[in-house]
């Protein structure tokens, strides 16, 4: 965690800026024989954006009227964050709706100065603790801003990105955390950037469409610097596309590729580019890099970072589009196998728990007939209504729903799973809970999950 953030456990999405995807409280949930997974609170939420924490009970949400635009990605909405109830997930105070723009789902944070910074569309708010608005801030580029970092010094990095084409360069920007102001020129990017942006504190690293790029605020001159000597280059090639969000290990930064798809409410089967989806690593000091096929599957994709274990040196890739979950371990610069499991549709944000040596994950199910590329796009011209209607959102999940699934960081045995009564996939933030407990969060559900002893309770659950 850098020192911009709120000195507390998961006050940002992946749990810090380097998105390892690691609580750092030493709260796993410790799964032990005879000990279950079970569902204890569930709220239809059409759109949640993000769930972050702050001080020991406080949990909040990042949410937007999607619903009411079309449900659509690129429609313009407006914002807001809700504080929850931690243990029921109900609302219990709400800001009032914030300016946003073209939705693409955003950020939240808690600010080392206690407050809450969101960054939405095309714009950029600071609310305090009990979520009146502070500052708000237009951003440069009129394109959705896929959240931001905080360095040490307390300044907000963002970033928009080209999502519709991945053609046009992105523009970085520096805020005052004060005033959310710049505090130098935004930088125009030598290409374009989806993925979301990655920070050890004082630099930040952008993966653009085939180069990752550093950058720095240089504060006595006022400016974002490119770094000019770091640009590892992953691309392009005919049958791959663009990588998604970076991690920032002490020795590498690693990241996914294959990150164009067609997601509709799965990534199963969505995949554009015809080559396996591959893990990238590249040395932090000199840039050297290299990858490896995460499933060896054509098609694959994703839309989010790999997990990073500090304490075993694990990294964990995922093939979205083909439901492959694998860990390696980094030996000096090289990758050594260390399990795969077939099967396991993951698309969200990892939670890794090094203390407990647990993997949280997903594992959506659904007729496989529903994939079908003819029924897809037939069911596309449903969304307005799949949006705007919560009987149709639960009508939906006879024909498929998401669970969570706990594995063995160091072998991938399974260790519990629990359905999930979400219509749609998870591909945004989870967040862990404050006791052995773990917030799950899609576009259409946030949920709280508990360990329970075996038969204590009616939430369903079965083996992985």
């Amino acid at each position: 965690m850098a020192a911009g953030y709120w000195p507390r456990p998961w006050t940002c999405e992946d749990g810090g800026p380097r998105r390892w995807g690691t609580p750092g409280d030493g709260g796993g949930l410790g799964i032990a024989p005879g000990e279950r997974l079970e569902v204890v609170a569930a709220r239809d939420a059409f759109a949640t954006d993000a769930l972050v924490r702050r001080e020991p009970g406080e949990l909040f949400a990042l949410r937007n009227d999607l619903a009411d635009r079309g449900g659509r990605p690129l429609a313009p909405v407006e914002c807001w964050v809700e504080r929850l109830d931690s243990e029921s997930m109900a609302p219990l105070a709400r800001s009032r709706r914030l300016p946003a723009g073209a939705w693409w789902p955003g950020g939240i944070a808690a600010h080392a100065n206690g407050d809450l910074y969101v960054v939405s569309g095309a714009w950029a708010h600071r609310l305090d603790p009990g979520l009146a608005v502070l500052a708000s801030h237009r951003l440069p580029a009129d394109r959705p801003h896929n959240s931001f970092v905080l360095l040490d010094g307390g300044e907000l990095v963002v970033k928009d990105c080209d999502v519709s084409e991945a053609r046009e360069p992105a523009t970085v920007s520096a805020l005052d955390p004060e005033t959310l102001l710049p505090v130098a020129p935004p930088l125009r990017l030598p290409e374009a950037s989806i993925a979301r942006l990655a920070s050890d504190g004082e630099s930040a690293i952008a993966l653009g469409t085939t180069r990752a790029f550093r950058l720095r605020l240089d504060r006595g001159r006022g400016r974002i610097v490119l770094d000019g000597s770091w640009r590892p280059a992953y691309g392009p090639a005919p049958g791959r596309s663009y990588g998604w969000d970076p991690v920032i290990t002490d020795q590498h930064v690693l990241w996914l590729d294959n990150g164009r798809n067609r997601t509709d409410r799965t990534m199963l089967g969505s995949g554009i580019a015809s080559d396996p989806l591959r893990l990238w690593w590249a040395r932090r000091d000199d840039g050297r890099i290299d990858s490896t096929e995460v499933s060896g599957i054509g098609r694959g994709t994703v839309s989010n970072p790999p997990g990073w274990d500090p304490e075993g040196g694990i990294v964990v890739g995922y093939d979205s589009g083909n439901a492959v979950v694998a860990a390696w371990r980094i030996e000096g610069d090289a990758l050594v196998r260390l399990w795969r499991r077939d099967g396991i549709a993951h698309a969200g944000h990892l939670i890794v728990h090094p203390d407990t040596r647990e993997l949280v994950a997903g594992d959506w199910r659904d007729r496989s007939s529903l994939r079908h590329p003819a029924i897809r796009a037939a069911a596309g011209a449903l969304s307005r209504r799949f949006a705007a209607s919560a009987r149709l959102r639960r009508a939906s999940l006879r024909t498929g729903h998401d669970r969570l699934v706990v594995l063995d960081l160091d072998t991938g045995a399974g260790k519990a799973a629990v359905d999930v009564p979400s219509p749609v996939q998870s591909f945004n933030f989870p967040a862990p809970g404050f006791g052995r407990d773990v917030y799950y969060q899609s576009l259409t559900t946030i949920a709280r999950i508990a360990v329970t002893a075996d038969g204590a309770g009616a939430g369903r659950t079965s083996p992985t």
